[in-house]
């Protein structure tokens, strides 16, 4: 072979070589390419989501949903709910995740009264509230402020001046719940009406509402009762309520104690375990004062 042909050769082996690179480059830039597209594509996607997911938590509907509201019975009527008229329930945001806190009583038409010790700091908080027990149709409000007794100690928290209203956003949002009434004088009897909306615990500990809805009787009893219970010492701002004829275990929470339509203590301590059925409310009535100059409410009943 010439040394004429030998160069040609060589030439055409660099060209060769040259393509080949070329090539696989190429191909490696598509391939980069193509991945860069579905990593925007993926991250498009989480941010859709997150978006999508953002604009669930202004919806109505998916808060509700979040919240919970677990099926426990399918023989519910409107005659159940015709027997829970003020009822809601609590229920704060944390951590991006709504949860159930206490029960409330609606007052006033835009206000509802509860315990101070449900009331969570820096905290979102909604009122859930059980519309239409036979379709299993939940509407929540948001709640704009809290008022907690002044005397109240959020750091140190005692049973003495547990009580918070907050006033609901009802303006924007459909509202037709009849609201309770209170007064400053007690009612003339030792007999009440409990009001129980139950709720599960999950494996978390996770406190879900379900749509299993009661009521029981139960009795006003000597402040001697709760404090050999709890060896707390009460007087007119609390109640203590004979439970020991209900036969179930509260491992639940339960709602206002009511006399009729008049609402007339929120809980403040449930019973311990199953064997101290025994339990201490914030008597409301001792509280009408407070609770209508906090709502500004000056005429009144």
């Amino acid at each position: 072979m010439s040394e004429q042909q030998t160069s040609t050769t060589n030439n055409l082996i660099k060209i060769i070589k040259m393509k080949a690179g070329c090539i696989i480059l190429t191909v490696l830039i598509i391939i980069a390419i193509l991945a860069v597209c579905v990593m925007v594509k993926f991250a498009t996607d989480i941010t859709m989501e997150e978006r999508k997911r953002d604009s669930n938590t202004g919806s109505v509907y998916q808060l509700a949903k979040t919240m919970g509201i677990i099926n426990l019975k399918e023989n519910y009527s409107l005659n159940n709910a015709e027997r829970f008229p003020y009822v809601g329930a609590v229920v704060a945001n944390t951590s991006g995740i709504w949860s159930f806190s206490c029960f409330a009583s609606v007052i006033l038409v835009k206000w509802i009264v509860t315990s101070a010790h449900c009331v969570k700091r820096d905290t979102k908080h909604r009122l859930l509230l059980f519309h239409d027990y036979t379709k299993n149709y939940s509407h929540t409000y948001p709640v704009l402020y809290w008022k907690l007794h002044q005397k109240y100690n959020v750091s140190k928290p005692t049973l003495r001046h547990d009580v918070a209203v907050a006033k609901l956003n009802v303006d924007f949002y459909p509202f037709s719940t009849k609201a309770s009434v209170f007064d400053r004088n007690p009612p003339e009897t030792d007999v009440l009406t409990a009001v129980l909306w139950k709720t599960v615990a999950a494996i978390d500990k996770k406190m879900y509402l379900t749509n299993d809805f009661d009521k029981i009787e139960v009795q006003i009893t000597s402040y001697n009762r709760c404090f050999e219970s709890y060896g707390v010492d009460l007087d007119a701002s609390l109640i203590c309520i004979d439970l020991t004829e209900y036969e179930e275990c509260f491992v639940h929470e339960f709602g206002p104690l009511y006399y009729e339509d008049k609402i007339v203590g929120v809980l403040a301590v449930k019973p311990r375990d199953c064997d101290t059925k025994y339990a201490i409310f914030t008597n409301v009535s001792f509280y009408r004062d407070w609770i209508l100059k906090s709502t500004g409410t000056t005429c009144y009943g």
